[in-house]
This record gives structure tokens, C-alpha cells and sequence, in this order.
């Protein structure tokens, strides 16, 4: 087994520890109170912070979608040029000539007798 390394500033402290299994809090109003402790803990941007923040989402998100959207134009250019080329370069070189229509074959109706 290998050896456990410890910390160059020494050893850890002790972990505090966890309560028992029974005990603590129990049920949805015991979840919901811690939940709402923690949320106490929170520390919550300021206004200009919140704003600052948005800010500098919305241009990134701005930003990537006019370099997608220009990339998805350039390539469809790209396409409609190369799909139209080589439907010219089809039909010029397929001469007049060369093209062979079918002929229409009379039909004969049997005629059948009751």
C-alpha cells in the first residue's frame, strides 16, 4: 500500500464530524430551512456587477452568432457556385446531337369480343 504524502505545511486538521444518521434535519421543512441557511451564505453580485456581466455575455453571444452566420453565408456560396458550375459544365457537354428522343410507337387496342 502506499504511503499517505502530507501537506508541506503540515499535518491536516481534523474534519469536523458528520452528524449521526437519524439525526440532523428530517423531512421537506428541515431540507427547505437548510436550503434557505445556505442561500443566506450566498453573496450575491451588486447591481452594476449583474448588469456588467450581462452585458459581457450578450456581445459574446452576439459576437460567435454573426461569425457562425457569416461562416454558414460563405459556404453557401460556396456551394450554390460549385452546384451551378457543374450543371453548366453538364449541359454543355451533352450536344444537341447527342440527345436521342424516344419515338412514339402506335398502339394497337385489341379488340375483344363478348
Amino acid at each position: 500500500m502506499a504511503k499517505a504524502r502530507s501537506a508541506a505545511g503540515g499535518p491536516r486538521p481534523p474534519r469536523p464530524a458528520l452528524p449521526a444518521a437519524g439525526a440532523g434535519r428530517v423531512g421537506l421543512r428541515g431540507y427547505l430551512r437548510g436550503v434557505w441557511e445556505e442561500l443566506k451564505k450566498v453573496v450575491w453580485p451588486t447591481r452594476e456587477e449583474l448588469l456588467r456581466m450581462t452585458g459581457i455575455v450578450v456581445a459574446t453571444v452576439v459576437i460567435f452568432a454573426l461569425l457562425v452566420g457569416g461562416a454558414d453565408y460563405i459556404l453557401s456560396l460556396a456551394v450554390k457556385q460549385a452546384v451551378t458550375s457543374q450543371a453548366a459544365s453538364a449541359t454543355a457537354a451533352a450536344s444537341p446531337s447527342a440527345i436521342t428522343l424516344p419515338t412514339a410507337v402506335p398502339t394497337q387496342n385489341p379488340i375483344v369480343s363478348p
